[in-house]
């Protein structure tokens, strides 16, 4: 029985030694990019006011996002999105439209440019409820509200400035990616950020075709970790001396 006990244990510890690096390998970009959190599949936007056609979305339509983390990154290592007991979502609200802009794109095609501004984002840890939809089982906005949002805010934040650009070619094919400001200062794991408001990027795909009922598109991304680089200040070896004496 302790041989058998040995060899599980053993396994265990195996398996664990190889996904954490393999984790540890996607916290880091090919850029050399630092991530804080991603999300993949289970991600997708709306809008509310006037009807979001056609890539356009009209000036003050609020757009909003239900996403379902899948991995977080120092200094939010210690949370797993895996969890069997609880999962981590993440919701967007009150991005407000400034109108999209249209322009060419190639021989005939167009791009779609959309800016948003003053959302707010909040990071969720409750039941598992939310995390298994797809865009072929997610329902309506108002139907998944409760349960991505079911749970304990644990870090929150604004998300300043948010762009879409979506551009379709003459030949129809459609791409599309975002890319935006956020900024941390609430929750109780801001704590473990740096003081003042830490600070970053986001980014990612948006894929606007034949989005699930009620939703506007499906994207997938990530957060880039804030910046919290000290300024620095020109001085001589005197001055530092003075500090020690």
């Amino acid at each position: 029985m302790k041989r058998i006990l040995g060899t599980a244990v053993f396994l265990a510890l195996l398996a664990v030694s190889v996904v954490a690096p393999l984790a540890t390998a996607q916290c880091v970009t090919g850029t050399g990019v630092n991530v804080l959190l991603k999300w993949d599949g289970n991600g997708f936007s709306y809008e509310t006011g006037a009807p979001y056609t056609n890539y356009i979305s009209p000036v003050g339509n609020q757009m909003g996002a239900y996403l379902g983390i899948s991995l977080f990154c120092a200094p939010l290592s210690g949370l797993d999105p895996n969890d069997p007991a609880k999962e981590y979502t993440m919701i967007w609200q009150d991005l407000t439209s400034s109108g999209t802009v249209t322009s060419p794109f190639g021989a005939s095609g167009t791009k779609y440019s959309t800016l948003y501004t003053g959302g707010v984002f909040a990071i969720i840890e409750g039941p598992v409820n939310a995390r298994a939809w797809t865009s072929a089982t997610v329902p309506t906005p108002l139907t998944a509200a409760p349960a991505y949002g079911d749970g304990s805010m644990v870090l929150a934040g604004y998300i300043d400035s948010l762009t879409t650009t979506i551009t379709r070619s003459s030949l129809g094919t459609v791409n599309g990616s975002f890319r935006g400001k956020y900024r941390i200062n609430g929750g109780p794991l801001a704590s473990l950020f740096c003081p003042g408001g830490a600070a970053g990027l986001l980014d990612g795909l948006w894929f606007p075709v034949a989005p699930p009922a009620g939703w506007t598109s499906h994207l997938n991304g990530k957060f880039d970790a804030p910046d919290c680089t000290t300024p620095a200040k020109t001085t001589s070896w005197g001055r530092i001396k003075t500090l020690y004496r």
